[in-house]
């Protein structure tokens, strides 16, 4: 699990838990540590259940229900009973749990005792007479209750709408289907009176010959004379047979002794004909079909049996013999079709029924010989769509029944799906695994054939000739496992394919490289030639650049820089952001948290100059999307904006240096009035050097060759695509951009650099010293002196983040900027003296820098 989702459902959570939202900040990453698959074998599930059952109101009911829900083979019931285990064992997480519980229903209107308490009161209503008034005060008592506490909770309104919908799919059943009860072999249930006289008046011979008649009768789902069938009353429960009670004892033990196949029959012949259904799915379908060939064996058996006693040779001792041995089966047959019955299995459900059937009767022979014969047959279909899915990547699955699901269908709706506009959406959310619908037998492998699905899909995309050699049938086995080893071996030769596709066809290198060149400022001169060329246009509010004066100067800079040569330099574009680069990262990093909604961009448009919204974009195409996708591009372009705005801030103090060389005609006495000003300026220029030293050298170039060493062991795309997010991810913590503090406080030194180099540039400070008085003299002063303190307030300030972080999270690259910053300790030791500012809040606020609007 990614530590995006760790962090996702914490805070889901700690919202549900009432909790404050900085918990979920707080222990995400810590959580992520700790987080591993659950394994129902290494888990003590039967202590789990014990220990809840003791603790349980009424143990038996919970137990009950435990085994009903383990018969419907409910999802992740055993995970689920562990951990309401462990909840129940943690007293501090129990009584969190139990207060928040109480908190949100009695925000419902709802309680523990709601219900008992009216229930307690109809008993004693019961037996104490009530008057009109006080019944009906009871009755609205107890609507009211009845719908607080048994409303349809949004999973089971899922559940119902999922029924639905699963019933609307393929043809319509024919009307006539039900129309026609007789089509049914199962009984046919109708108010009717037996006039027959008692059959204990005959003799005990003709009793069993016409005892004989109605159990043949009654095993094909026919009523006899003397046996009485009456439904259950209740789904997936066989019917009750009732034999006259005159009969000979002896006789009426042996009648008994055969009835309950015939109950098994019933049972098993109303699932065959209610999953032969067209909604209920292929693999339904093709279990009830192969059911349908067992009955035929069984009808066959009673056939011969009814031939026998027409040749007065069969006896109920005989026909109890003769069934013996098929009671077993189709008493094993009518569990195993209740349990599916129960659980609404559907798809790949039916198929992890049945495996763990067949594997928990090894041993029982003709028992594990049937099941293994069902799943076999019910697996046909789904092999048929798991093959048609690793060979070709297309999902084929009309009753919603396949472990993948294309999610392409919901998008074209809305047409905002596109494979060029929205890579990331294509390759996470189009196809997406239905957990319900995996195999057991298939689990393990779940991840590897989605991903030689997409694979293959990615392939076909871009060359539609593409066919997979070495195509084979996929048929499920218990023992064989081929079926696995022509999986692992399409999914190695489909990584291999798409990966080959990618670093050779469509030279995805080069195309970092290219990225590289642009967004992390790889090639010096480019950016110079961009300032040389934009910084007039870029000066302007951001209202008033004009997005193709603009677009020229940058692919001027691109034609006259060395990046000329590079093949990919038209694909480059520029882009005005309308919001600054602290706000949007503010807006990722609070994602799903309480002030996410604080730093969307207001109605109002943000006062941005043009060099803070300015950036570049990167138009990339399929498949190299895949990795450059629209989410990697944001994040070279924050990178790139940082950088920038840092090369921008050197090019202003620079210009400064150069300004300064007039104060060397000046007088002795003069220029003492400019050297604080000369000091500030080299200790900023060296500032703002040290921090692209340690960005440009020490975090993007040994990101860089650590993640081309990655690269040249790789063995699939998803590996390149991890490569990849885990370079960018170390590059933006790295440079400190993931950090709200650490990217404020630079920002706001960058600000005051800015507005340092703007005062003195500006025609004042120009003028000759000698033309100066000495009031204007001490306000130059004055003005520097603070701008010296709010400088080195702030790099105080940062130089003591650093050192906080350095100690929570150890990165020596944070180390090594330290050294640089504080060299000598010279700003630890100068902070004693002076009454800085703790935080960056309570510093002056600049408009002039990027953390500006």
């Amino acid at each position: 699990m990614s530590e995006f989702k760790v962090h996702h459902h914490l805070s889901e959570l700690c919202s549900l838990l009432g909790v404050g939202p900085n918990v979920a900040e707080k222990y995400s990453e810590n959580l992520s540590k700790y987080v591993k698959p659950f394994l129902s074998v290494q888990v003590l599930t039967s202590n789990a259940v014990k220990t809840l059952a003791t603790n349980a109101p009424d143990p038996q009911a919970f137990l009950d229900k435990y085994s009903e829900l383990k018969n419907r083979n409910v999802h992740n019931l055993d995970a689920l009973v562990v951990f309401l285990s462990g909840l129940l064992e943690d007293g501090k997480a129990r009584d969190v749990v139990g207060e928040a519980s109480k908190a949100r229903m009695s925000e419902e209107g709802l309680s523990f005792t709601t219900v008992p308490t009216v229930v307690a009161e109809i008993e004693q209503a019961a037996n104490t007479k009530l008057s009109q008034d006080e019944l009906n005060e009871l009755k609205n008592r107890l609507l009211k209750e009845s719908q607080l506490t048994h409303a349809p909770s949004e999973a089971h309104c899922q559940a119902l709408g999922l029924e639905k919908k699963r019933a609307m799919l393929g043809p319509a059943t024919p009307t006539w289907l039900s129309s026609r009860p007789y089509l049914s072999l199962d009984f046919i249930f109708s108010e009717k009176s037996s006039n027959a006289a008692p059959l204990g008046d005959v003799s005990v011979s003709s009793q069993e010959y016409q005892l004989l008649e109605d159990v043949l009768s009654v095993m094909l789902g026919i009523d006899g004379t003397y046996i009485t069938v009456k439904p259950s009353g209740k789904p997936h429960l066989p019917p009750t047979f009732t034999v006259d009670s005159s009969v000979e004892p002896s006789l009426r033990a042996l009648v008994n002794r055969v009835l309950p196949i015939c109950g098994h029959y019933s049972v098993v012949i109303c699932f065959m004909e209610e999953r032969s259904l067209y909604h209920h799915g292929l693999v339904n379908q093709a279990l009830a079909a192969a059911i349908r060939n067992l009955m035929k064996d069984y009808m066959l058996l009673v056939t011969q049996l009814e031939t026998q006693q027409l040749r007065g040779v069969l006896t109920l001792h005989k026909l109890w013999f003769y069934v013996e041995k098929t009671l077993t089966v189709m008493e094993m047959l009518a569990r195993l079709v209740s349990n599916l019955s129960k659980s609404e299995s559907h798809g790949g459900a039916v198929l992890s029924l049945l495996h763990e059937r067949s594997l928990s009767l090894t041993g029982c022979g003709q028992l594990q010989e049937v099941t293994l014969y069902l799943a076999q047959a019910a697996a046909v279909p789904y092999m048929k769509m798991l093959t048609k899915w690793i060979y070709r990547g297309i999902v084929s699955d009309p009753y919603n029944e396949f472990m993948i699901t294309d999610n392409e269908e919901k998008k074209k709706e809305s047409e905002e799906f596109s494979i060029e506009d929205n890579t990331d959406e294509y390759w996470m959310k189009r196809y997406t695994i239905r957990t319900h619908n995996i195999p057991s037998f298939l689990q393990s492998y779940a991840d590897i054939i989605l991903r030689t699905g997409k694979y293959f899909n990615v392939i076909r995309d871009s060359d539609n000739t593409f066919v997979c050699p070495q195509q084979e049938e996929l048929l499920y086995s218990v023992g064989d496992k081929s079926y696995v080893y022509a999986i692992e071996r399409t999914y190695s030769f489909a990584s291999k394919r798409l990966l080959q596709l990618l670093m050779k066809d469509k030279d995805l290198m080069g195309r970092l490289r290219s990225v590289k060149h642009y967004f992390l400022l790889d090639q010096g001169d480019f950016v110079m030639h961009l300032l040389s060329l934009c910084e007039c246009e870029l000066s302007k509010n951001i209202d008033d650049v004009v997005p193709t004066r603009l677009e020229s100067l940058v692919e001027l800079a691109l034609r006259t820089a060395a990046v000329n040569v590079d093949p990919y330099k038209d694909d480059v574009h520029c882009v005005l952001l309308p919001f600054s680069l602290m706000n949007q990262m503010l807006r990722i990093l609070s994602i799903d948290t309480v002030e996410e909604r604080e730093y969307w961009p207001p109605h109002d448009r943000l006062q941005l100059s043009g060099l803070q919204g300015f950036s570049l974009n990167y138009h990339v195409t399929w498949p190299v999307s895949l990795v450059l996708d629209k989410k990697s591009i944001a994040c070279y372009q924050m990178i790139f904006r940082h950088l920038f705005f840092c090369k921008y801030v050197e090019r202003l103090l620079c210009r400064v240096w150069l300004s300064n060389k007039v104060a060397k005609s000046f007088p002795l006495s003069a220029s003492r009035t400019y050297a604080s000003a000369f000091t500030l300026r080299q200790r900023m220029l060296n500032f703002i050097q040290n921090i692209e030293y340690y960005m440009m050298i020490e975090v993007i170039e040994r990101n860089w060759q650590s993640f081309i060493a990655k690269m040249k062991n790789v063995e699939n795309v998803d590996e390149v695509m991890l490569c990849h997010s885990n370079f960018l991810n170390s590059v933006l913590k790295d440079c400190m951009l993931t950090s709200p503090e650490l990217l404020r406080i630079v920002s706001k030194m960058m600000a005051i650099c800015v507005s340092f180099a703007n005062f003195i540039l500006s025609p004042e400070p120009d003028t000759s010293i000698h033309e100066a008085n000495h009031e204007e003299s001490e306000s130059f002063e004055q003005t520097i002196a603070r701008f010296d303190l709010q400088f080195t307030g702030m790099l105080v300030t940062l130089v003591g983040s650093i050192s906080d972080l350095g100690r929570d999270e150890y990165n020596d690259g944070l180390v090594n900027v330290l050294h640089r910053l504080d060299c000598n300790n010279f700003y630890t030791k100068k902070s004693e003296g002076l009454n800085v500012v703790s935080s960056p809040e309570g510093s002056l606020e600049y408009m002039n820098g990027p953390a500006s609007g």
